[in-house]
């Protein structure tokens, strides 16, 4: 039986094809929201992605229009592409003598494209997680770290081991990476474990995921539905 469920996780794709885009993760479940809600999502997430592509364009073909420029770089801000809105800043200050730092410092938000990105697996299996040590030593940097999960898609039962190790590994302070992508991945994470092929290693990885992002709200809920599903008293925070 143990050799069938391992089998089983191997397979296991947790991010269904027409879920996966760039940019805004859905942090709601489409699922639990009435349809004209759920529809009116996707249509602002096509219609976001869109209006970056064609500022993109418009910027690539020599359009000087600071306006335009700030507005890319609030779109690249909103939706996380945190690298791309660096690379952004640098170019502005080349073409307008500053930086975006003068327009979001009543923000307080602090752009730094320096930050060492460490790309996740399309599939977590064993061994093919980032060196935990040098994910560590960027952490403590100044520059900081990046995990990104934009390309997974999915995990068997040892990399769902190992990613448990690895994020207890993590620091849980100021000098924590920031997580990219993560939200889709989680969320098909969840979907996972509640179902009916769901293993004690999906419900371990998403209570060290709520320990990593410091939400006891969630862990608590979390440990309500791990209880109810196997009878059983849930880990403690």
């Amino acid at each position: 039986m143990k050799e069938t469920e391992d089998a089983e996780i191997l397979t296991l794709d947790f991010t269904a094809p027409e879920s996966s885009y760039s940019g805004a993760e859905e942090s709601t479940q489409s699922d639990t929201l009435p349809s004209n809600i759920a529809d009116l999502l996707k249509q602002a997430t096509t219609e976001v992605e869109s209006s970056i592509r064609n500022l993109e364009l418009a910027l690539e073909s020599g359009l000087v229009d600071e306006n335009i420029w700030q507005l890319l770089a609030y779109l690249y801000l909103g939706t996380s592409r945190i690298d791309k809105l660096g690379n952004l800043d640098r170019q502005y200050e080349e073409t307008f003598g500053r930086t975006f730092s003068s327009i979001f410092s009543q923000q307080k938000i602090r752009i730094n494209s320096n930050r060492t990105i460490f790309e996740m697996p399309q599939k977590i299996v064993h061994a093919s997680l980032p060196d935990i040590v040098s994910v560590q030593k960027a952490c403590t940097s100044p520059e900081g770290a990046i995990l990104d999960f934009s390309r997974v898609h999915g995990a068997d039962t040892n990399g769902l081991k190992e990613l448990i190790k690895f994020f207890s590994q993590l620091p849980h302070d100021q000098t924590r990476p920031e997580l990219k992508g993560d939200e889709r991945f989680i969320s098909s994470l969840e979907k996972a474990a509640e179902g009916t092929t769901g293993t004690q290693e999906m419900w371990d990885m998403l209570f060290e995921y709520k320990r990593f992002c410091n939400d006891i709200d969630a862990f608590d809920r979390l440990a309500i539905k791990f209880a109810m599903r196997f009878d059983i008293s849930p880990p403690s925070w």
